[in-house]
């Protein structure tokens, strides 16, 4: 870990609700390996469905406090949101239009996801949890210049198994055109069980170290009871599908063949290339700062937020509030009363 951090590079790019189940969260995917080029260029946001321009506001760069996002491209016109994040879309246009299509999924896949850090310190069965605490991870995706983002659209590759209009996964057909073709696949069914998602992934960020970080200094506050450290991802998975077509669909879904298109993934890099050694010596590069620092940057504050049974957010309010103090927080010698 020493040799890890003496390489780290330290800005490799300028720049309370309910307690509930943790499986209601979507989980970010670990990469043991680096993605492939990417299919496209890194993605930018393009014109807007004529649906979408309902919010009076579009980029906020003038708001120095939130990242530089095309907000009114997160409203999806009649869509449904579940408990996790996944968003289903059932707007008409994009499933019998394809050129409708093509250009959502650039649009969608040019927004990220919501990465956060969950801990949480007591048994899944209780009630009242002992803390309860969450960490916004998104501006550690995007650095401060637009052109320097890592992120890009990567459709399914020749060969490769997907659901590519099927129920199950297979290698055929193939897609000569990119997403235009398989948009105008997925529009030229005549079903009324039909999906086409796209999966907005989160890559390259080593939340095995975070993890570790993170258990030891709450074991080092003398805390016995579980602790549960999780790496959820909100808006994570968008999919287009049509109204069911009421009675006959439900009567006779179950021996219907559903046609699944799952051909394309936005893919969001925490650095460009996955953690390790061997990474670092290849000269892996973070979107906005090493783990290492940001451990530094967040290790006070998280234990303060932890000793003293915080529910909720642990924001730059608190990093701030921490360091301006004149006088030093006072971590409890017994913060858990045990004799």
């Amino acid at each position: 870990m020493a040799k890890r951090a003496s390489k780290a590079n330290e800005a490799s790019v300028s720049q309370p609700q309910r307690y509930g189940s943790l499986e209601d969260n979507n989980s970010v995917a670990h990469e043991e390996h680096p993605e492939p080029p990417p299919y496209s260029s890194p993605v930018t946001a393009q014109p807007s469905l004529g649906s979408n321009q309902q919010r009076p506001f579009r980029y906020l760069s003038n708001n120095p406090s939130l990242p530089n996002l095309d907000y009114s491209k997160y409203q999806i016109p009649e869509c449904t949101v579940s408990k996790d994040g996944t968003i289903i879309t059932y707007h008409r246009p994009l499933c019998s239009d394809g050129k409708a299509l093509a250009q959502f999924i650039k649009e969608q896949a040019a927004l990220p996801p919501l990465p956060y850090i969950r801990i949480l310190g007591g048994s899944p069965r209780d009630l009242q949890p002992d803390f309860d605490v969450r960490i916004n991870m998104l501006r550690y995706f995007l650095p401060t210049r637009p052109s320097t983002r890592l992120n890009y659209l990567k459709l399914v590759e020749d060969g490769q198994l997907a659901f590519r209009g099927k129920n199950t996964q297979t290698t055929t057909p193939n897609a000569k055109n990119g997403i235009e073709d398989w948009a105008r696949r997925f529009c030229s069914e005549n079903s009324s069980l039909k999906t086409f998602t796209l999966e907005r992934h989160i890559t390259n960020w080593d939340t095995s170290y975070i993890e570790g970080q993170i258990r030891s200094l709450i074991a080092a506050t003398g805390y016995t009871n579980h602790v549960t450290v999780t790496f959820p991802v909100r808006y994570s998975k968008i999919t287009v599908q049509p109204r069911g077509e009421g009675f006959i669909a439900t009567l006779f879904s179950p021996i219907l063949e559903k046609r699944r298109y799952e051909v394309a993934r936005a893919v969001w890099p925490y650095a460009t290339l996955p953690p390790g050694l061997e990474s670092e010596d290849a000269g892996r590069s973070c979107a906005v700062q090493t783990e290492e620092a940001w451990w530094r940057d967040w290790k006070d504050v998280l234990k303060l937020a932890i000793v003293t049974r915080r529910h909720g957010w642990v924001t730059l309010d608190d990093i701030l509030e921490f360091r301006m103090s004149p006088i030093e927080p006072q971590i409890p010698k017994n913060p858990w009363g045990y004799q």
